[in-house]
C-alpha cells in the first residue's frame, strides 16, 4: 500500500532523527543477537536495516518503538516475542 504522506517527509529533520534513534536500538538488538559477528564491516545488513526504515516510514510508520519493533521480526523473526516475554 502506498503512503499518504509524501516522500519529501521522509528526509524532514525530526524523521531523519527519528530514524537514527531507530537504526541505534536496532543496532543493539542485532549486536546482542550475534555478538562474534562484526558487524563493522557489515554494509549488507546495514543497507537492509536500513532501507527496511525507509519502508517503514514511507508507509507512515514514525514511532522509534514500533520502527525497531518491526525490523527486528523482519530480520530476526521470533527474537521480538522473546524479548517481550523477558528473554533476550
Amino acid at each position: 500500500m502506498a503512503s499518504q504522506n509524501p516522500q519529501s517527509d521522509i528526509y524532514d529533520p525530526k524523521t531523519l532523527a527519528v530514524m537514527d534513534q531507530a537504526f541505534a536500538a536496532i543496532w543493539k538488538v542485532l549486536q546482542a543477537d550475534d555478538p562474534f559477528r562484526d558487524y563493522g564491516k557489515d554494509g549488507e545488513l546495514r543497507i537492509a536495516v536500513g532501507q527496511k526504515l525507509l519502508n517503514l516510514v514511507a508507509d507512515g510508520v514514525t514511532d522509534p518503538g514500533r520502527l525497531r519493533q518491526l525490523t527486528v521480526e523482519s530480520l530476526l523473526p521470533g527474537h521480538w516475542r522473546a524479548e517481550i516475554n523477558g528473554r533476550p
